[in-house]
């Protein structure tokens, strides 16, 4: 587990400790070195970062339907049925793979690309 904005000094998939809202907490990864965002969300956030690329991972298909233009991948299909964790596991990997070989996220492609760092201490 690393600190906001940590440097990371491990290889492959890890997590970081960042505040909840969405495009403080992509700051915190991208600073830290970050060079794929895996995001999830369960209610759409429509968010992308500068140079980071940001793929979208629904975890409903409400969502997936609603913001088609928006979400990357939708897992919301494990919790329907109609595909198996593994399936969709499967899919997530080559599409993150893809996504690191310089296939544009959606956010890319629309553009989304906020910068918010996290403001310590009373906002006035």
């Amino acid at each position: 587990m690393f600190e906001y904005a940590e440097q990371l000094d491990a290889q492959g998939l890890v997590f970081m400790n960042t505040p909840g809202y969405d495009p403080v907490s992509l700051a915190g990864l991208a600073a830290g070195g970050v060079n794929l965002i895996a995001f999830t969300t369960g209610r759409g956030s429509a968010i992308g970062f500068p140079s980071v690329p940001v793929f979208k991972i629904s975890s409903n298909s409400a969502i997936a339907r609603r913001m088609a233009d928006h979400i990357d991948l939708n897992a919301g299909t494990i919790a329907d049925g109609s595909e198996t964790i593994e399936q969709v596991g499967t899919g997530m990997f080559e599409a993150l793979l893809r996504s690191a070989s310089g296939v544009k996220t959606k956010a890319e492609v629309l553009g989304h690309n906020e910068f918010v760092p996290w403001r310590i201490g009373p906002v006035l």
